[in-house]
């Protein structure tokens, strides 16, 4: 499988095409088809962890070596503090192989394992997931937009209710 996403990569990189409108691009880069297709082609995961259901989840691909994480790491500290309590947020840190296996037994804990092997390359990747049938509704990379993101949430908001 990984092959799988290598090859795809090198076709992807020079291949001049961008992504389709299910993921949200951040303005500070174009994200080339091959690294969307991660969280996006993950249809549906299957309901999520008990401990994640009654709230859309957002889910946070991090590494503190990425700069386009350090540049919307404001904005994610905007939205986990406006919507506290009315939504599950998880981070996932793939700074280093000691983080990235922690994450990876958190993400198959919570029921996000499919999300998170398909989206680990790509830092800076937020997916708004709906925890009952694990479709992911929304995703975003390197985009410092709070309204993109408040837009995606009030909308899953408004579907669990």
């Amino acid at each position: 499988m990984n092959r799988y996403f290598a090859i795809l990569g090198l076709v992807a990189s020079i291949t001049p095409s961008t992504v389709g409108a299910a993921v949200v691009n951040g303005t500070a880069a174009k994200v080339p088809a091959y690294q969307a297709r991660g969280a996006t082609e993950v249809a549906a995961l299957g309901p999520l962890a008990p401990s994640l259901q009654g709230k859309p989840v957002v889910a946070r691909i991090h590494a503190d070596w990425c700069p386009a994480c350090k540049a919307t790491q404001s904005t994610i500290d905007h939205l986990k503090q406006v919507y506290a309590g009315r939504i599950n947020f998880v981070q996932f840190d793939v700074t280093n192989a000691k983080t990235a296996a922690a994450s990876q037994a958190l993400a198959q804990k919570l029921g996000l394992e499919k999300f998170y092997d398909a989206s680990k390359a790509a830092t800076s990747t937020v997916a708004v997931i709906d925890p009952q049938n694990g479709k992911v509704d929304a995703t975003f990379y390197n985009d410092g937009s709070i309204g993109d993101y408040q837009r995606a949430i009030d909308a899953a908001l408004k579907a669990e209710s």
